[in-house]
């Protein structure tokens, strides 16, 4: 709908006028009796509810300060922390063999690249023997890391299967 179509619905809305209510309704209407209030009494809480209401005030906001007292004093005693305590102490440090003593990789260049192998629509019927519409591709996901300063590449290559539900018929 355009706006001058929009405008135009409007000014005609406002020139209407709601029709009158059948009489029947107006008899009806007067002959109904008022709604009576509901009494103050019917409206308090029971007794025991009104004991359990003014634990659980209490209650609610004390064991969420607790939980953040013990999350805050947990946090002082973990190790990097300086709260006053000593730190515990290390075991020794154990033996490595020489392989992994190694500098780490050193990633100067990083590069994701995938590549769409196929990519075909198909039929399939559900268990309830309901037609779906399946789009299906199949991907090849590519990763290299490149470390300059040894000559190293590392390259990895990943399949990778999608499918899209693109409809399904309804009769």
């Amino acid at each position: 709908m355009t706006d001058q179509e929009l405008n135009r619905f409007e000014a005609e809305l406002r020139r209407t006028r709601p029709a009158s209510p059948p009489e029947d309704f107006w008899s009806r209407l007067l002959a109904a009796a008022r709604p009576t209030k509901a009494s103050p009494l019917a409206l308090k809480p029971a007794p025991v509810a009104l004991g359990l209401q003014r634990v659980l005030r209490f209650l609610i906001p004390a064991t969420g300060l607790a939980l953040a007292s013990i999350l805050a004093w947990r946090g002082t005693l973990q190790p990097g922390k300086s709260a006053g305590i000593p730190k515990a102490t290390s075991p020794p440090p154990v033996a490595v063999p020489s392989f992994t003593s190694t500098p780490p990789l050193n990633r100067d260049e990083v590069q994701i690249d995938q590549n769409l192998i196929s990519s075909f629509d198909t039929l399939a019927k559900l268990p309830s023997g309901e037609p779906v519409r399946l789009q299906c591709r199949e991907w090849m996901d590519k990763v290299t890391l490149s470390d300059k300063t040894r000559g190293l590449v590392l390259e990895e290559r990943t399949p990778r299967v999608e499918i899209v539900l693109l409809g399904s018929e309804t009769y």
